[in-house]
């Protein structure tokens, strides 16, 4: 890029009689058969340089070998008024197949259609036509007239308004006379009465002139309204005077522009030199060198009259991170670090510089700090609300996070995109991702263990909402398998568990083993993750469903297995303590002993003669005497038999012999 500025060193008179290029034909608008990518429409103040730039024919010059273009995508730059007719309520038509709409006149209206584009509302009011994405960017000699985020003013160059006039007694102009002229309390100046005009409404000249000279549109009511930056309708007589751009002045007067005031200034027509407040002197706007009018970078750089001129965007499309991104756009229009504006070019500031602006480091710049400016949305048909609050939830995953969510309740403009920002382990953002209306869930895989943050903020075309949240862990991955043989009760059943880690990483940490809700066992992994988990040995009889869970650590989540272990009854070892002989009068005592690994058989136990049961008795503690009846003389072969329990099976003893004597 480079930067051309003048001073008042080089001042001439500003007086231009004589010498001014008539123009050809009036420029026309971009081919109607062969439509480019980028349409842009406003302010005519800029429309002429944007022509050019977008290698249309101005004023019998081809540009074509500057046109400036990004990926094979054109610019497409639409008069604010007919060419040729100079008509005001002709329409345009700017995709192949669209709508026919009303050509927007100047920096504000052309801002409204832009609006307007995103929308999808009616041009110009509801008696026109959907023009839902029919504009790219709108040109604009002024900042914003709404507040908000929507739209990006991007300065081009600097400009400034003059005040173009008849008549020598206006020669000479302070800005409390012209704030004074055009509130009509200053009826004439040196003998010479005014005759004020002002810009058309939705001209950006017409509204920074006001500004600058501390009025707005009520006090300037009753002055008459002309085509802006046309000298041609307003000069048409003595004491006559108008806001005017200066760049469009010197474009004019060089026959660089198509020429709308030559008749004016073959009558006398100048641009004043104006007195700034607290300036000893005026300042002239313009210069001459090499017998061409010129800027004066001291008119220009004054804060009261001097201007940057926007091409606007929608800020969605040149955020290059949005769903919305438009490369072509950004490429043409954004000056961003290392990366260049097509328009910030020496070839492209070569015809910025011919058409009367001055060259400015800024050129395509995003930062406020460096000129940049943020609006919000110029359709009043619309909410100027912000969207709600998704609902939103997180389901963790291994080493990957999804997130789900549900739209917000309607606030008026509806949702066109969420940002989805993911910020992990020591607060790297991990994920920044906007994704369409329409899209309800993000996942982000890939990711390490650790803390992760993640909001996700429903957009509209006004703005960014309020952020869902989520805070929580990512780990890996765990996987628990474990086994246990059938066991008989009264022995302690033994679960062999194994957890193994995803991403190689190994498990460390418990194992717990329920029942339902309660606890039967707890275990810690060794090394290899492996742990041998001891539970009760009084599980009843039957199977049982019981649960093996990891605990997790740090890096690894949960996870569980299900066992059935089968507990069988016990083994009873039976053994009696009997007389070998009795007298047939007396009655014998047997003492029975049964046993079982790991618990004390209870029930009864049996004395049995063949088939016939002598005597019963009840164990305690394992142990039971029975009284047998009298036996009758003889040997008799018996043998205790133990009936078995809920826990303990059934058993007989080894056959003894008592003799009756």
């Amino acid at each position: 890029m480079r930067s051309t500025r003048l001073t008042a060193v080089a001042l001439v008179s500003a007086v231009v009689a004589g010498g001014l290029a008539l123009a050809s034909p009036a420029q026309a608008d971009p081919d109607a058969r062969a439509f480019r990518k980028l349409v842009g429409v406003g302010s005519d103040t800029t429309q002429d340089v944007l022509n050019a730039l977008a290698g249309d024919t101005v004023n019998a010059k081809s540009y074509a070998a500057t046109a400036v273009t990004a990926g094979g995508a054109g610019l497409a730059s639409y008069d604010a008024v007919e060419p040729g007719t100079g008509s005001t309520t002709s329409k345009i038509t700017t995709r192949s197949g669209g709508p026919s709409f009303l050509r927007p006149n100047g920096s504000g209206n052309g801002r409204i259609a832009l609006s307007m584009s995103l929308t999808g509302s009616k041009f110009p009011n509801s008696d026109g036509v959907g023009i839902f994405g029919q504009v790219d960017f709108a040109r604009s000699s002024g900042g914003p007239s709404a507040s908000g985020n929507a739209l990006t003013y991007i300065p081009m160059a600097r400009d400034a308004v003059g005040v173009a006039a008849r008549g020598s007694a206006l020669q000479n102009l302070t800005v409390d006379q012209l704030h004074d002229i055009y509130n009509g309390r200053l009826k004439t100046l040196n003998g010479l009465t005014v005759k004020p005009y002002i810009p058309q409404n939705g001209s950006g000249t017409r509204k920074f002139f006001l500004a600058s000279i501390g009025l707005n549109d009520n006090d300037v009511a009753w002055v008459p309204t002309v085509q802006e930056n046309q000298a041609d309708d307003a000069l048409t007589a003595e004491g006559a005077l108008v806001p005017f751009s200066v760049a469009s002045w010197i474009a004019q007067n060089n026959g660089v522009a198509p020429d709308h005031s030559s008749t004016a200034v073959a009558a006398g027509a100048f641009l004043a030199n104006i007195q700034f407040t607290g300036d000893a002197s005026t300042t002239s706007p313009v210069t001459k060198v090499d017998g061409k009018l010129a800027p004066v970078g001291d008119y220009y750089d004054n804060a009261t009259f001097g201007r940057d001129v926007y091409n606007v965007v929608p800020s969605r499309a040149i955020d290059p991170s949005s769903a919305f991104f438009d490369k072509a756009l950004y490429d043409i229009f954004v000056t961003n670090g290392s990366h260049v504006a097509a328009l910030a070019s020496d070839k492209a500031e070569d015809v910025i510089d011919d058409f009367g602006f001055m060259n400015e480091p800024y050129n395509g710049s995003i930062n406020p700090a460096k000129h940049a400016k943020f609006g919000g949305l110029e359709d009043g048909g619309v909410s100027k609300n912000l969207p709600g609050t998704p609902v939103l939830k997180a389901t963790p995953g291994s080493g990957s996070l999804k997130l789900s969510w549900t739209a917000p309740a309607s606030t008026g403009l509806a949702v066109t995109d969420y940002r989805v920002v993911i910020t992990g382990p020591n607060g790297s953002v991990v994920a920044n991702k906007d994704l369409v209306a329409g899209t309800t869930s993000y996942t982000a895989s890939g990711l390490t263990t650790g803390s992760y943050s993640a909001t996700v903020i429903a957009n509209n075309l006004n703005g960014a909402g309020k952020a869902a949240s989520w805070t929580g862990s990512v780990k890996y991955a765990s996987k628990t398998a474990a086994t246990v043989a059938t066991t008989a009760y009264g022995r302690t059943p033994k679960f062999a568990v194994t957890v193994t880690g995803s991403n190689s990483v190994t498990p460390s940490g418990t194992v717990t083993v329920k029942e339902g809700s309660t606890i039967r066992g707890t275990g810690t992994l060794d090394s290899h993750g492996k742990v041998t988990v001891p539970v009760s040995s009084h599980l009843s009889v039957g199977t049982h469903t019981l649960t093996v869970s990891y605990g997790g650590n740090s890096k690894l989540y949960s996870s569980a297995a299900t066992v059935k272990l089968t507990v069988t009854k016990a083994t009873a070892s039976v053994t009696t303590s009997a007389p070998t002989s009795v007298s047939h009068t007396k009655q014998a005592k047997v003492t029975v002993k049964v046993t079982a690994t790991g618990t004390t058989p209870g029930g009864k136990v049996q004395i049995v003669e063949g088939t016939k049961v002598l005597a019963t008795g009840t164990l305690s503690g394992g142990k039971v005497t029975i009284t047998l009846p009298k036996l009758k003389k003889g040997k008799h072969t018996l043998h205790a038999h133990y009936q078995g329990s809920s826990t303990v099976n059934a058993k007989n003893g080894a056959n003894f012999t008592i003799k009756s004597t």
